[in-house]
């Protein structure tokens, strides 16, 4: 913006200069002062016009490929929740989470209440332990239906293993994955987390447009230089995208 701002106060010095020393100048070549004053004019109307264009394409870009990695990094946490349900943690590959995806089966359960003979209760009144007649206690039984796929409960048009390949063709890099153990008293908790640089989502966009994106700070915004899903210092699965993009 300083360069368009000097380029423009030269312009107009150009221009001013000339328009006082026209008439100095033999008339026969007043066409190509014209021309010149005209180019002069083309020239900063297009740099006038391309710095309020380009941060409206950026804008336009960065929207349609963050929503994209968002998109990625809520079926990555689907799979880590549902790896770690049945295997009690997460997992940092990617192939993993795939096969997982492809075989596990989850348990289809169903609760009920029932009324049972209470034998503890009736012994302790001197009763018979198996009275009908007794004391009765109410309980809670889960009976299981069947079993279901996690692809075809969560997944049916997922690609687990392509979920860290950004969307968009030439985009340098990956989405990283980590995971690791939080120290809770003596607790182990799992913990996980998936990573999307900015600088490799929007690599081919003006680099002082980036950088400005790299540094912003606002409650509207993705804060920071990352689309993060998950952490690896606090227990979360949480996104720090703001709603606008998704639940997080």
């Amino acid at each position: 913006m300083s360069n368009l701002i000097i380029s423009v106060v030269l312009g107009l010095i150009v221009l001013v200069l000339l328009a006082i020393f026209i008439n100095k100048i033999p008339k026969k070549l007043h066409p190509i002062v014209i021309i010149i004053l005209l180019g002069i004019s083309g020239f900063f109307g297009y740099k006038l016009y391309k710095t309020i264009e380009e941060p409206v394409k950026f804008e336009a870009v960065k929207e349609e490929r963050y929503k994209q990695v968002i998109g990625q990094l809520i079926h990555l946490r689907e799979a880590q929740n549902a790896y770690k349900t049945i295997t009690g943690t997460y997992s940092d590959n990617i192939d993993a989470l795939a096969k997982f995806v492809d075989t596990a089966e989850f348990a289809l359960t169903q609760k009920r209440d029932s009324t049972v003979i209470d034998r503890e209760r009736n012994i302790k009144f001197r009763l018979s332990p198996d009275d009908p007649n007794g004391y009765k206690k109410e309980i809670t039984l889960i009976d299981t239906l069947g079993f279901r796929s996690v692809k075809d409960s969560l997944f049916t048009d997922v690609k687990i293993a392509q979920l860290l390949e950004y969307p968009f063709e030439g985009a340098p890099g990956s989405i990283e994955l980590k995971t690791d153990v939080y120290i809770d008293k003596d607790n182990r908790i799992p913990i996980f987390r998936a990573r999307a640089m900015k600088k490799d989502i929007l690599w081919d966009q003006p680099e002082r447009l980036l950088k400005d994106e790299l540094e912003i700070r606002s409650v509207e915004a993705i804060d920071g230089d990352a689309i993060v899903v998950g952490s690896l210092d606090e227990v979360t699965t949480s996104g720090n995208w703001p709603r606008q993009y998704a639940e997080n």
